[in-house]
């Protein structure tokens, strides 16, 4: 068994080249897709049309994969075939993964489920009443909340090199993206105020303090798909000013063009959100 993996319009396609996935490959199969995830591919399709066969230890290591996407993405079982089929039902995880009869049917899928979820989360923020600043304590307090930690805060009167632009600019929803501590692996959600290719100010129900470092995720768009390091550098009544930790060039481009960045001034000054 070996597997071949391609990347079109931003979804990763797993190809498993053989016909067998049982405990002989299961731990390195397993171990391919993990790396994947972490390096960001998490809207993955598993295509396992040429499988014959799938014992316990297979689909366990296809579970595992499942378990590291998360929240951040979906995993669609591509060409299942009656055998594998049967072994989903009789563990009663039929239900639990997405599946489609082909390759064009697992991209239509995937499309189905984004515009499923965004009209769930623009009927969820409709229902609620605005505060006066713009954003709903209930929409704050259904995300993710950690343990009570002490809010920190810094007045920095360092001037923003870039230029920001807020969520409404960019799209009529809220922007959610999720952090996890590096330190702890916790993981919050906190809602975007405005973006710049420094790094983002947001509001989240999670306390956090400054110089925490987390990995940021979440998708802007349809296309974009944000992840990168970041620390808290300024924290005030629940915003957070998170600069971006060594940026990919993708990310550093996507957000100059999205904002029309520029450098306000010629110093080399830290970018403080």
């Amino acid at each position: 068994m070996r597997i071949k993996t391609e990347i079109y319009k931003g979804v990763f396609v797993v190809t498993c080249d053989g016909t067998r996935l049982d405990a002989a490959f299961a731990k390195k199969f397993f171990s391919s897709l993990r790396s994947f995830i972490q390096k960001g591919h998490t809207d993955i399709v598993l295509d396992l049309s040429s499988v014959k066969f799938v014992d316990s230890t297979g689909l366990g290591a296809i579970v595992r994969c499942l378990k590291e996407i998360d929240s951040r993405g979906h995993l669609v079982l591509c060409g299942v075939n009656e055998s594998v089929l049967s072994l989903l039902k009789m563990t009663h995880l039929d239900a639990v993964f997405l599946r489609a009869t082909n390759i064009k049917a697992s991209f239509e899928l995937l499309k189905a489920e984004e515009v499923k979820e965004a009209a769930e989360l623009k009927a969820k923020i409709k229902a609620f009443n605005h505060d006066s600043n713009g954003f709903d304590p209930l929409l704050l307090a259904s995300l993710s909340m950690e343990a009570d930690e002490p809010i920190q805060e810094v007045d920095n009167k360092e001037r923003r090199r870039h230029r920001r632009i807020g969520h409404k600019q960019i799209m009529s929803n809220e922007l959610i993206v999720y952090v996890t501590n590096k330190g702890t692996s916790k993981r919050s959600a906190a809602v975007v105020l405005n973006i710049s290719a420094s790094g983002v100010l947001a509001v989240s129900p999670s306390k956090l303090s400054v110089g925490d470092r987390f990995v940021m995720e979440g998708r802007i768009g349809t296309n974009f798909r944000l992840q990168e390091s970041v620390i808290i550098r300024n924290s005030r009544e629940g915003k957070y000013g998170f600069e971006f930790i060594k940026p990919s060039e993708k990310t550093t481009t996507f957000l100059n063009q999205m904002t029309g960045s520029v450098v306000l001034d010629g110093k080399s000054e830290r970018s403080i959100m």
